[in-house]
């Protein structure tokens, strides 16, 4: 049994809602732990949507500690988040470009929202700069907001902070576990090469 809640979700499809340890209908949090090629990765999230996402690391015990020190109260639920590891694993697969997730943003800023909006339009395999952001939210010269912005997302892969880079091509700016080599990594697997943490202009 399914049930739909009408939630904002940055112009992506609405979540369906199953039941799972918290109860029907209940805003407590659960996670789930996945593992890809390229390692570990924890969801975290309510019948609100999804409110954190954690990019691959190379133990299960990591991703888990991570998920136990910033949602403490969360429970582990494997069927709530089933469609979006689906996705996950498609896109590590090479069968998926882009998700359709909800995603809960009761804790982000307006700013940060525009910011993730124009993330949204960058396409699987491409990059931009954080000047071309700044111009896409018309204020070119919030370049340090941006980049703010970028370090705060939640919802990393899925909000595709990865393909935003330096105007001189360099991978600046990526605090997710794993760093620059993971934003390297995951450019490559989008067909993106690198050399020395900067892309390959062709």
């Amino acid at each position: 049994m399914t049930r739909r809640f009408p939630i904002d979700t940055l112009g992506k499809t609405e979540l369906q809602v199953k039941s799972g340890k918290g109860g029907w209908g209940t805003m407590e949090p659960v996670y789930t732990l996945l593992e890809t090629k390229f390692g570990w990765m924890g969801l975290v999230g309510s019948v609100k949507g999804v409110q954190r996402i954690y990019l691959p690391m190379g133990r299960k015990e990591w991703a888990h500690g991570l998920v136990q020190t910033n949602f403490p109260e969360a429970l582990e639920d494997r069927e709530f988040y089933k469609p979006e590891t689906e996705q996950i694993q498609e896109y590590f697969q090479g069968q998926r470009k882009e998700f359709q997730f909800s995603l809960d943003l009761s804790e982000t800023t307006p700013f940060q929202k525009r910011v993730y909006e124009i993330l949204l339009t960058i396409p699987f395999g491409e990059v931009r700069t954080y000047a071309w952001v700044a111009k896409k939210i018309e204020n070119p010269k919030a370049l340090r907001a941006v980049g703010s912005a970028n370090g705060k997302n939640k919802w990393p892969l899925v909000v595709p902070c990865h393909r935003v880079v330096g105007s001189d091509g360099y991978l600046t700016g990526f605090s997710a576990s794993g760093g620059l080599d993971l934003k390297a990594k995951l450019l490559l697997h989008e067909g993106i090469q690198t050399e020395k943490q900067r892309v390959i202009r062709k």
